[in-house]
């Protein structure tokens, strides 16, 4: 026998293996796909089995394999592969079991959402005079404190996705239905829509494989650009896995990547203002509250015949911007924030679930009477709106706001095109009222006071700041140009005495006030 007729397959065979592990990000959702579901790699090794182990001629042979126990193998890997899901959803419960809050939500309103993910990119995409670049899917990130859209500025083309680097990124603010933007431009080594050794994906998963990624925000921070990118790991539990937050990527313009577990993250002083729990992971949290009795048979039973307390995550259809939204609390802590609707044909809002966006930490909130959910919020503008030209509008994002304690879905209504914002209405989810503006004043005078007044501003430099205590209650005189004001702690919110706090001599401002009281101060 000749022994060296084996080393050309041995070679090629540890050739393809050095390429496989090379190019392994290329195979990661196959890989993900298996790792995910261990039972399909137990079929496909018992099916391996079968096929090397089948009887040969006619003879007895030690090799054969009786087949009633293939079968009894085969129907129990299957029944396995069957209860894999909810045994991963039960688990993922009793890791991420909401505290219960009755009422309203301590929501800031003057970081609500007024432009839609759609106008902002058809604002930011016109801005773009580079013939070889375009722009990223919008993603919502932070900038100075205050939520944003995001836009990476990329290749546009696959030749020049090779060639060419990502040129930096395009914020659009998404508290006002103006075009108002801030670019940064700074070539990115490592980022998203570049190939192949460049792109993002392709670096990380070289990084850590068997994760699952987020979206990859822009985050601007002490005049350096970064990337994070926060990520899913997961628990094995032989025939199921359990996903969980595994960490975050930050990698710096440079290319560089820094791998941080969640406690690492959560104290990085560039994240502090961050979302870094994975918006990924949020929807399937949720969706694993369905899973709330103690055991996996009690938890199928109930879903497939009583639905006792089962909800449904419902994303308004054809919109593109899913559930759940990053809402700011008035002490400036980021929430991911999803309302569900009961299952079945009703519409009411069952719950909303708050995560909060650093932590992972999550509350429940229920409400004593029946409100409306998303879905049919918008069937109530266009009814408010009977005349209107809805085949050349659409109302998009309805996002839930509270006002005065009374929860309102606020609704843009856009062009077609997505070429600006038209009207802002709002409807309030108890008595189904609908308040529809197109100024944006008005807009944010009910967001303050829950009905429109008459405002007015006053620009200037901070020219002198004082404080004094009367009453057991802290009073300000602050100066600004040559108005000189006057409020105090009762009048204000949480939200506001922190801005007031932060003011400084020299700043330019613009102090809005309603009926003699300060409603809002900005720089």
């Amino acid at each position: 026998m000749d022994r060296t007729r084996g080393h050309p397959l041995l070679v090629t065979t540890l050739i393809v293996l050095l390429l496989d592990w090379f190019f392994r990000p290329w195979f990661h959702g196959l890989v993900m796909g298996f790792y995910r579901n261990p039972v399909l790699v137990y079929i496909i090794l018992l099916a391996a089995a079968v096929i090397l182990f089948s009887p040969k001629g006619s003879g007895t042979s030690v090799r054969r394999i009786s087949p009633i126990v293939l079968g009894v193998l085969f129907v129990l890997l299957l029944t396995l592969l069957f209860l894999a899901s909810s045994s991963a959803n039960t688990a993922l419960y009793k890791d991420y079991h909401p505290s219960l809050v009755r009422g309203e939500l301590n929501l800031s309103t003057s970081h609500i959402r007024i432009l839609p993910k759609f106008t902002a990119y058809r604002y930011a995409i016109d801005t773009i005079e580079y013939a070889r670049y375009t722009l990223s899917d919008g993603h919502l990130t932070m900038l100075n404190g205050t939520p944003v859209w995001g836009f990476y500025i990329v290749p546009d083309g696959a030749w020049n996705s090779i060639r060419l680097k990502d040129k930096g990124v395009l914020f659009v603010d998404m508290g006002t239905t103006q075009a108002k933007m801030k670019r940064i431009e700074e070539e990115l080594q490592v980022g998203p829509g570049m190939q192949f050794f460049d792109n993002l994906n392709w670096v990380l998963y070289k990084k850590h494989y068997l994760v699952d990624l987020d979206l990859p925000r822009a985050l601007y921070y002490n005049g350096r650009l970064y990337i994070v990118v926060p990520y899913i790991s997961y628990d094995f539990r032989v025939f199921y896995t359990v996903p969980k937050w595994g960490g975050v990527f930050i990698v710096d313009e440079d290319g560089n990547v820094e791998d941080l577990s969640p406690d690492e993250a959560v104290k990085d002083e560039r994240l502090r203002n961050f979302p870094i729990f994975p918006e990924r992971l949020v929807r399937d949290v949720v969706e694993a509250q369905n899973y709330w009795k103690d055991s996996v048979f009690a938890n199928i039973n109930n879903l497939w015949l009583h639905h006792e307390n089962q909800i449904e995550l419902i994303d308004v259809s054809n919109q593109g911007n899913r559930q759940p939204f990053l809402v700011v609390a008035s002490d400036g802590r980021k929430y991911w924030m999803t309302a569900v609707e009961p299952y079945g044909k009703a519409h009411g809002l069952a719950a909303i679930y708050l995560m909060d966006a650093r932590t992972g930490e999550m509350t429940q909130v229920k409400f004593e009477t029946p409100l409306t959910g998303p879905v049919k919020a918008i069937d109530y503008v266009k009814k408010a709106l009977p005349t209107f030209d809805w085949s050349q509008f659409m109302a998009v994002e309805p996002i839930p706001v509270f006002i005065d304690g009374t929860l309102w879905w606020r609704i843009a209504i856009i062009p077609r095109s997505g070429s600006g914002v038209a009207k802002i209405a709002f409807v309030n989810a108890e008595t189904k009222d609908v308040k529809i503006f197109e100024d944006e004043r008005e807009v944010r005078e009910f967001l303050f006071k829950g009905e429109v007044v008459q405002t007015e501003e006053v620009k200037g430099e901070v020219e002198a700041i004082y404080s004094y205590i009367k009453d057991c209650n802290t009073h300000w005189i602050l100066v600004v140009g040559d108005r000189t004001l006057y409020t105090s702690a009762s009048d204000l919110s949480d939200e506001l005495i922190l801005k007031l706090l932060s003011l400084k001599l020299g700043d330019n401002v613009k102090v809005v006030i309603s009926e003699g009281r300060i409603v809002d101060i900005k720089r």
